[in-house]
């Protein structure tokens, strides 16, 4: 009964370390002006990316709007400097100003101050998409104008459709959790965070054409892997609705090899002191 208890008040304990490393995190993002800076720019170029994407459907027709979305050069221009921005100071500030020493000598674990600093930039990244759940509400709100204010049905207005918007969301939410994990591991890399943005950069850039490999070479017998990798065939799919437990599971094991090998990294800077 006692070691039961034992357990049950380090288990709470733990968490509770982690949750207070979390809730630090995540002011850092949303008390400071960096935060709010980053999700105005993002939500601008969302805005931008979303104007020139109407355009593009008030020519064309057979799919959602997400799906022209995200398959729009302009997404990925903003969508892979995302990362690099929110987890570039995660580790790599602290240690240039000195701060991660005391807090690697602290009596927590590599492993919630890993898992701390991830999942408080993990949510900040699910912030910046949140804006984007108005443009259903946003169209339904101009058409009511259009109609009572004119009497008439709008010609030509888009309609958004839920299953439009579950798939790309979830392709969203399961890429950034290993983007996230990667920057990361590249800010735990080096002191330096711009150092680590340009290496979180070029390692994104190498994946995103990991996937494009196909398109550049042709078939080939180890064509299926890129297609596989492929994140623009993922969010195609998945903009059209076609949920694929494959990313899921690719997702998912690369954010957990990714986050272990960061507490490697960590570990190794914390007993060499």
């Amino acid at each position: 009964m006692d070691d039961s208890t034992d357990t049950v008040k380090r288990t709470r304990s733990y968490f509770a370390t982690l949750r207070t490393i979390y809730g630090k995190e995540l002011k850092a993002f949303l008390g400071t002006p960096f935060g709010w800076v980053v999700l105005a720019c993002t939500m601008g170029l969302q805005g931008f990316c979303l104007q020139a994407v109407l355009q593009i459907m008030s020519k064309a027709t057979g799919e959602g709007v997400m799906y022209y979305m995200l398959s729009n050069v302009n997404f990925w221009f903003y969508f892979i400097f995302i990362f690099p921005l929110i987890t570039m100071r995660s580790l790599a500030e602290e240690e240039r100003q000195g701060t991660l020493e005391g807090l690697l000598t602290a009596p927590v674990t590599t492993a919630q101050i890993v898992l701390g600093k991830y999942f408080a930039a993990y949510t900040f990244y699910l912030i910046l998409w949140l804006p984007m759940l108005l443009y259903p509400w946003m169209s339904d709100l101009g058409n009511m104008y259009t109609s009572i204010r004119y009497g008439i049905d709008p010609e030509g207005s888009i309609t958004y459709r839920l299953a439009d918007w579950v798939g790309p969301y979830c392709i969203l939410a399961l890429s950034g959790a290993f983007f996230i994990a990667l920057g990361i591991l590249c800010s735990a890399m080096t002191r330096s965070q711009i150092i680590a943005g340009i290496l979180s950069t070029c390692l994104m850039i190498t994946y995103y054409f990991m996937g494009r490999v196909t398109e550049l070479w042709g078939e080939f017998p180890a064509a299926p892997a890129f297609h596989y990798l492929s994140i623009t065939e993922q969010i195609s799919a998945f903009s059209r609705g076609l949920i694929d437990t494959r990313p899921v599971v690719l997702y998912l094991t690369l954010t957990i090899l990714t986050l272990a090998l960061t507490k490697r990294v960590v570990d190794y800077r914390r007993w060499r002191r």
